[in-house]
């Protein structure tokens, strides 16, 4: 399923109907930055057909936690 989005998602995000049920995973993301396009790669068993001319969403992706804390080499020294 080919989505037209309004911000590059990262790779492998889980992509969810409005009901937050899981459709899928990004499998791609190409096109103009402004509105990228983004593939998505249906998890096994699921028929896409349903969502046709809805809105899906993605889940939000929390960042890897070596950017969570600070030590002290990356504190600036005035």
């Amino acid at each position: 399923m080919i989505v037209r989005g309004s911000f590059a998602p990262p790779i492998a995000a889980t992509v969810t109907d409005n009901r937050m049920r899981p459709l899928g995973r990004v499998a791609r993301v190409f096109g103009p930055v402004a509105s990228p396009y983004v593939s998505v790669e249906p998890m096994r068993g699921q028929t896409l057909l349903s969502v046709v001319g809805k809105q899906v969403y993605v889940e939000e992706v929390e960042p890897n936690a070596k950017a969570k804390g600070r030590d002290r080499r990356d504190r600036k020294m005035s």
